[in-house]
């Protein structure tokens, strides 16, 4: 299995709560859990006093964040499920929803890229941080930078 194949939440609770003992974190159950946030936590507050730990579904029955709207990382979904938050067509719906997302916005950073190229000041930077000899190539248009 690729990281990329979603997990069912039978394979979710033997990773999140897997009881081996770890030589530095008791379990590695505790080591998979160990700095994911807790989803629907009331733990950190932002600005508009919404919990950022704190969820909605948005419009496509996703799963997002309250304070920002964004859609939550992968493995917060992932021990929520396990933790039995939110269930596993819940988070599949979500990384549905991601993919989609993700996929425009790659599509319009690749058409702005190719409609403005670099700025200047991106340019200097990137001569002030060459000895001359490197081809420079954006990672996600795959086209080399003319300096």
């Amino acid at each position: 299995m690729t990281h990329l194949e979603r997990k069912t939440k039978q394979e979710l609770a033997e990773i999140y709560n897997d009881p081996t003992p770890s030589k530095m974190w008791g379990t590695l159950g505790e080591r998979a859990r160990s700095g994911v946030a807790v989803l629907g936590g009331e733990t950190d507050y932002g600005s508009a006093g919404v919990a950022k730990h704190e969820y909605i579904i948005g419009p496509k029955g996703e799963v997002r964040w309250a304070y920002s709207n964004n859609i939550v990382p992968s493995d917060i979904l992932e021990m929520a499920v396990v933790d039995g938050t939110i269930d596993i067509a819940l988070r599949n719906r979500t990384e549905e929803v991601r993919e989609v997302e993700d996929a425009e916005f790659f599509a319009q950073y690749i058409a702005n890229r190719e409609k403005y190229g670099y700025s200047e000041e991106e340019k200097a930077e990137m001569r002030a941080n060459s000895d001359g000899d490197e081809e420079w190539v954006d990672v996600l248009t795959g086209k080399e930078i003319t300096l």
